[in-house]
């Protein structure tokens, strides 16, 4: 065994070495773009290989949605039988199709590492550390979880998709530092070890409170805006929706939609939610109508209605995100969106776990056409600004690998090939 095997045997068993040196090459590539557009790359990168599971989670998902609908399934505290069996088939079925979602920061960092040519299994040791149910549990208690002095990442910052690639990131650097310097006999046990102890107290003890420190005065600002601005809110919130995702922030509303549905008896945050989810589902609509390409085509249809339908990470990070210009054109539909239910104060009697079409019979009340307006013109505006702003298309034939490099796109669409099967 020489030098180098130990250190890369993990990651050499799960894919060639041909392929992990294209994929390294690619990288090197893409860093010569400016910083957003690396960005961008790099987390529809990281996502690309995770996108098949999520495509078919979120297929679960409407299908659990549309029963509930027409009353075939229920949720555990609707269910009134004494039959044992029937009050756990939600959550049976809620588990089979969140899995993945509800641990997709390990699927991330796994990704990452694998896309950085860094330990994919010490970058998911990382992201399953901030997850444990023993950890889990001490959030749910409500009282305040330190280690000694230090305040310690809260349940919504660890589960941010942004927050674990920028951690991932970091390791990978330190990893290959310490596997370069570290003598060979103690490489196996320093390299994962230190890496641990140094990146998961990180990510404990100092970003992940940072993070949560800046999602809640991110909240405070919206409560004010929401409070002060209206129709500016509305436009602030539904353009800006797309990143609070990325940075796994949506949920920093959850409080200011509660508490105005307790005082109010309806919420205005949420309607300008839905248009955000809804212009994701134009813009790749867009893509699917200006693309030439059967691939990009068939991935944008069916990730599109998946977002219509209140699942919108596979659309975001599968297709607007990956082509750039989509990814504004959903943020200018969602702003034009949140922008008109603001201005008409559209209220929802309820928020719901799913946010896109299913979600209409909350907005059930004197507003209801207005929540319907403001759905259609996110949707609308993100497909048409996407199809007359246009995009880098992808060719129908990827490069051959004895060519200098095949770029980050290429080997995207060469994975949901695979999977797709199309």
């Amino acid at each position: 065994m020489n030098r180098d095997l130990l250190s890369k045997e993990m990651i050499s068993q799960v894919r060639g070495e041909d392929e992990q040196k294209q994929t390294s090459g690619s990288y090197r590539a893409a860093t010569g773009r400016n910083p957003i557009s690396r960005l961008l790359d790099y987390v529809s990168g990281v996502f690309t290989p995770i996108l098949p599971a999520m495509i078919g989670a979120g297929m679960i998902k409407v299908l659990i949605s549309i029963l509930m609908s027409l009353g075939i399934l229920f949720s555990d505290q609707q269910v009134f039988t004494s039959l044992l069996s029937d009050q756990q088939a939600y959550t049976i079925l809620l588990v089979i199709s969140d899995g993945v979602f509800y641990f997709l920061p390990i699927l991330f960092a796994a990704s990452a590492a694998r896309k950085l040519n860094s330990n994919m299994f010490v970058a998911a040791a990382i992201g399953a550390s901030v997850l444990h149910p023993r950890l889990t549990e001490l959030f749910q208690s409500g009282e305040e979880v330190r280690f000694g002095d230090l305040s310690v990442i809260d349940g919504q910052s660890a589960s941010s998709i942004i927050l674990m690639l920028i951690v991932v990131w970091m390791a990978s650097y330190v990893e290959k530092w310490l596997d370069k310097h570290t003598p060979y006999w103690l490489k196996v046990v320093a390299v994962p070890t230190l890496t641990l102890m140094i990146f998961i107290p990180l990510m404990m003890f100092v970003l992940g409170p940072l993070w949560g420190y800046l999602g809640q005065h991110l909240s405070d600002g919206l409560a004010w805006l929401f409070d002060n601005a209206g129709v500016f809110a509305g436009l602030l919130l539904g353009g800006a929706m797309s990143l609070l995702i990325m940075a796994g922030m949506q949920y920093i509303m959850v409080p200011i939609m509660i508490s105005s549905l307790a005082t109010l008896g309806y919420d205005h945050v949420f309607p300008v939610v839905v248009a955000a989810v809804l212009a994701q589902a134009g813009a790749a609509f867009g893509v699917l109508f200006k693309s030439k390409n059967v691939k990009v085509k068939t991935l944008a249809f069916w990730t599109g209605l998946l977002a219509m339908m209140g699942v919108v990470e596979p659309a975001m990070y599968g297709v607007t995100m990956r082509f750039k210009k989509p990814f504004v054109a959903a943020m200018i539909g969602g702003a034009l969106g949140g922008a008109f239910m603001s201005l008409f104060e559209t209220e929802a009697m309820a928020i719901g776990g799913i946010s896109g079409l299913p979600s209409l019979g909350l907005f059930v009340g004197p507003t209801f056409i207005y929540a319907i307006l403001g759905m259609l013109i996110s949707l609308v505006t993100a497909g048409v600004v996407t199809y007359f702003m246009g995009f880098v298309d992808e060719n129908e034939e990827l490069p051959k690998a004895s060519s200098s490099v095949l770029d980050s796109s290429a080997l995207s669409d060469m994975a949901v090939e695979k999977t797709l099967n199309v």
